[in-house]
Protein backbone atom coordinates (compact mmCIF):
# COMPACT_ATOMS: atom_id res chain seq x y z
CA UNK A 1 0.00 0.00 0.00
CA UNK A 2 1.43 3.62 -1.09
CA UNK A 3 1.71 5.85 1.68
CA UNK A 4 -0.73 8.44 2.81
CA UNK A 5 -1.50 11.35 0.03
CA UNK A 6 1.10 9.38 -2.70
CA UNK A 7 0.45 7.18 -6.05
CA UNK A 8 3.03 4.83 -7.22
CA UNK A 9 3.53 4.52 -11.24
CA UNK A 10 5.23 2.52 -13.33
CA UNK A 11 8.74 3.17 -14.52
CA UNK A 12 8.77 6.50 -13.21
CA UNK A 13 8.00 9.63 -14.55
CA UNK A 14 10.67 11.37 -17.71
CA UNK A 15 10.27 14.53 -16.85
CA UNK A 16 10.24 16.81 -13.51
CA UNK A 17 6.54 17.82 -12.30
CA UNK A 18 6.16 21.09 -10.66
CA UNK A 19 3.72 21.37 -7.79
CA UNK A 20 1.48 23.24 -9.93
CA UNK A 21 0.98 19.95 -12.01
CA UNK A 22 -2.34 17.54 -12.09
CA UNK A 23 -3.05 14.56 -12.73
CA UNK A 24 -6.49 13.82 -14.65
CA UNK A 25 -8.28 10.23 -14.42
CA UNK A 26 -11.86 8.54 -14.75
CA UNK A 27 -14.01 7.26 -11.66
CA UNK A 28 -14.20 3.90 -13.03
CA UNK A 29 -12.69 0.83 -12.68
CA UNK A 30 -11.56 0.47 -16.39
CA UNK A 31 -12.74 3.97 -17.80
CA UNK A 32 -9.32 5.48 -18.59
CA UNK A 33 -9.01 9.73 -19.18
CA UNK A 34 -6.21 8.15 -21.41
CA UNK A 35 -6.50 6.92 -25.55
CA UNK A 36 -3.04 5.61 -26.99
CA UNK A 37 -3.06 3.81 -30.66
CA UNK A 38 -0.89 3.25 -33.06
CA UNK A 39 -2.21 3.27 -36.83
CA UNK A 40 -0.29 1.36 -39.44
CA UNK A 41 0.34 3.42 -42.75
CA UNK A 42 0.17 1.18 -46.14
CA UNK A 43 3.03 1.68 -48.31
CA UNK A 44 1.70 3.46 -50.71
CA UNK A 45 1.07 6.35 -48.85
CA UNK A 46 4.09 9.43 -49.27
CA UNK A 47 3.12 11.15 -46.08
CA UNK A 48 0.23 11.07 -43.33
CA UNK A 49 -1.13 13.35 -41.10
CA UNK A 50 -4.19 13.40 -38.14
CA UNK A 51 -6.84 15.36 -37.64
CA UNK A 52 -8.10 16.02 -34.56
CA UNK A 53 -11.82 16.96 -34.70
CA UNK A 54 -13.23 18.91 -31.39
CA UNK A 55 -16.41 19.98 -33.31
CA UNK A 56 -17.53 16.46 -32.93
CA UNK A 57 -18.01 17.45 -29.47
CA UNK A 58 -18.22 20.84 -29.47
CA UNK A 59 -19.55 21.69 -26.02
CA UNK A 60 -17.14 19.23 -24.53
CA UNK A 61 -13.79 19.12 -22.36
CA UNK A 62 -10.34 20.60 -23.21
CA UNK A 63 -8.03 17.50 -23.83
CA UNK A 64 -4.23 17.08 -24.63
CA UNK A 65 -2.82 15.40 -27.84
CA UNK A 66 0.43 14.39 -29.61
CA UNK A 67 1.71 12.77 -32.00
CA UNK A 68 4.52 10.33 -33.62
CA UNK A 69 5.68 8.78 -36.77
CA UNK A 70 7.47 5.61 -36.27
CA UNK A 71 9.03 4.36 -39.01
CA UNK A 72 11.25 1.20 -40.66
CA UNK A 73 13.58 2.36 -43.59
CA UNK A 74 15.27 -0.34 -44.09
CA UNK A 75 14.23 -3.94 -44.52
CA UNK A 76 17.53 -5.50 -45.29
CA UNK A 77 19.23 -4.82 -41.99
CA UNK A 78 16.62 -3.85 -40.19
CA UNK A 79 16.72 0.18 -39.54
CA UNK A 80 14.13 1.81 -36.99
CA UNK A 81 14.68 5.12 -37.57
CA UNK A 82 14.12 8.18 -35.56
CA UNK A 83 10.65 9.46 -34.15
CA UNK A 84 9.10 12.47 -36.20
CA UNK A 85 7.58 14.21 -33.28
CA UNK A 86 4.60 16.44 -32.47
CA UNK A 87 4.94 18.39 -29.06
CA UNK A 88 2.08 17.88 -26.93
CA UNK A 89 -0.93 20.47 -27.27
CA UNK A 90 -3.83 21.26 -25.95
CA UNK A 91 -7.13 22.04 -27.77
CA UNK A 92 -10.69 23.14 -26.16
CA UNK A 93 -13.50 21.91 -28.70
CA UNK A 94 -14.98 22.80 -31.13
CA UNK A 95 -11.75 23.46 -32.35
CA UNK A 96 -9.86 21.32 -35.01
CA UNK A 97 -6.29 20.75 -34.86
CA UNK A 98 -4.33 19.03 -37.61
CA UNK A 99 -0.94 17.11 -36.96
CA UNK A 100 2.38 18.30 -39.11
CA UNK A 101 2.70 16.30 -42.13
CA UNK A 102 4.85 13.75 -41.91
CA UNK A 103 6.74 12.22 -44.65
CA UNK A 104 6.69 8.25 -45.71
CA UNK A 105 7.77 8.40 -49.11
CA UNK A 106 11.42 6.49 -47.63
CA UNK A 107 9.88 4.04 -45.26
CA UNK A 108 9.11 0.17 -45.39
CA UNK A 109 6.73 0.42 -42.94
CA UNK A 110 5.29 3.70 -41.04
CA UNK A 111 2.77 4.02 -38.06
CA UNK A 112 1.38 7.15 -36.42
CA UNK A 113 1.29 6.96 -32.80
CA UNK A 114 -1.70 8.88 -31.10
CA UNK A 115 -2.41 10.20 -27.80
CA UNK A 116 -5.14 11.89 -26.61
CA UNK A 117 -5.87 12.84 -22.93
CA UNK A 118 -8.35 14.15 -20.95
CA UNK A 119 -7.18 17.31 -19.29
CA UNK A 120 -10.91 19.07 -18.02
CA UNK A 121 -13.22 18.40 -15.96
CA UNK A 122 -15.80 18.87 -18.50
CA UNK A 123 -17.49 15.99 -19.95
CA UNK A 124 -16.70 14.81 -23.45
CA UNK A 125 -19.88 13.40 -23.79
CA UNK A 126 -20.32 12.17 -27.60
CA UNK A 127 -15.83 11.89 -28.06
CA UNK A 128 -13.26 13.17 -30.03
CA UNK A 129 -12.68 11.92 -33.28
CA UNK A 130 -9.51 11.20 -34.72
CA UNK A 131 -8.80 11.02 -38.51
CA UNK A 132 -5.85 9.64 -39.66
CA UNK A 133 -4.80 10.55 -43.31
CA UNK A 134 -2.53 9.66 -46.26
CA UNK A 135 -1.53 11.34 -49.02
CA UNK A 136 -0.38 9.56 -52.55
CA UNK A 137 1.61 13.11 -54.17
CA UNK A 138 4.44 14.91 -53.49
CA UNK A 139 2.78 18.08 -53.02
CA UNK A 140 -0.71 17.82 -54.19
CA UNK A 141 -3.23 18.42 -51.08
CA UNK A 142 -5.32 15.62 -52.00
CA UNK A 143 -5.54 13.26 -48.69
CA UNK A 144 -7.26 10.03 -48.09
CA UNK A 145 -8.50 8.83 -44.40
CA UNK A 146 -6.96 5.52 -43.63
CA UNK A 147 -9.38 5.43 -40.69
CA UNK A 148 -11.56 7.45 -38.13
CA UNK A 149 -12.04 6.43 -34.64
CA UNK A 150 -14.41 8.01 -32.27
CA UNK A 151 -12.41 8.09 -28.69
CA UNK A 152 -12.92 9.04 -24.96
CA UNK A 153 -16.90 9.63 -25.14
CA UNK A 154 -18.29 9.44 -21.54
CA UNK A 155 -21.05 10.83 -19.60
CA UNK A 156 -18.84 11.19 -16.72
CA UNK A 157 -16.48 13.91 -16.50
CA UNK A 158 -12.70 13.49 -15.91
CA UNK A 159 -11.75 13.61 -12.09
CA UNK A 160 -8.62 16.26 -11.25
CA UNK A 161 -6.05 15.83 -8.63
CA UNK A 162 -3.10 18.20 -7.81
CA UNK A 163 0.34 17.51 -6.93
CA UNK A 164 1.63 18.49 -3.53
CA UNK A 165 5.38 19.09 -4.39
CA UNK A 166 7.88 18.90 -6.97
CA UNK A 167 8.94 15.31 -8.03
CA UNK A 168 11.82 14.83 -10.04
CA UNK A 169 12.47 12.56 -12.80
CA UNK A 170 12.47 8.90 -12.32
CA UNK A 171 10.56 9.20 -9.11
CA UNK A 172 8.18 6.71 -8.93
CA UNK A 173 6.40 8.04 -5.71
CA UNK A 174 4.00 10.70 -6.65
CA UNK A 175 2.94 13.49 -3.29
CA UNK A 176 -0.83 13.76 -4.52
CA UNK A 177 -3.61 15.92 -2.25
CA UNK A 178 -6.23 13.14 -1.51
CA UNK A 179 -5.54 10.77 -4.73
CA UNK A 180 -8.48 7.93 -3.08
CA UNK A 181 -10.90 10.88 -3.23
CA UNK A 182 -9.59 11.78 -6.77
CA UNK A 183 -10.16 8.19 -7.85
CA UNK A 184 -6.54 6.91 -8.37
CA UNK A 185 -7.33 4.21 -6.33
CA UNK A 186 -8.55 2.36 -9.64
CA UNK A 187 -5.56 1.17 -10.22
CA UNK A 188 -3.81 -0.84 -13.49
CA UNK A 189 -5.01 2.48 -15.45
CA UNK A 190 -3.14 5.22 -17.69
CA UNK A 191 -3.15 8.94 -15.90
CA UNK A 192 -2.58 12.12 -17.66
CA UNK A 193 0.24 14.24 -15.85
CA UNK A 194 -0.48 17.66 -16.81
CA UNK A 195 2.69 20.04 -16.10
CA UNK A 196 0.95 23.69 -16.26
CA UNK A 197 4.14 24.92 -16.60
CA UNK A 198 5.51 23.19 -19.39
CA UNK A 199 3.65 21.84 -21.76
CA UNK A 200 5.81 19.84 -23.30
CA UNK A 201 7.05 17.92 -20.34
CA UNK A 202 3.01 16.29 -19.61
CA UNK A 203 3.10 12.89 -20.09
CA UNK A 204 1.11 9.50 -19.54
CA UNK A 205 1.79 7.24 -16.20
CA UNK A 206 0.06 3.66 -15.29
CA UNK A 207 -0.81 3.44 -11.80
CA UNK A 208 -0.03 0.97 -9.69
CA UNK A 209 -0.69 1.56 -5.87
CA UNK A 210 -2.36 4.42 -4.66
CA UNK A 211 -2.83 6.01 -0.59
CA UNK A 212 -5.35 6.34 1.48
CA UNK A 213 -6.30 10.41 1.90
CA UNK A 214 -4.80 12.64 4.58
Amino acid sequence: MAAIDTIVVLDGIMHQKEDTSDVYTQDHATNSSVYSQQFHIPLVYKAARVIYNGAFDPNGGRFHYRTKLLRTTSITTPTKTANQEDAWLALTPPAIAESSAFDTSASWDSIIAVDVCQSSVNANTTGIEIIVQGRKEDTVDEWVTIVAVNVLAYAAVAVKSDFTSQEAVGQTILSITNPTAGKLHHLGKFVFLEDTATINNCEIAFVVECGADA
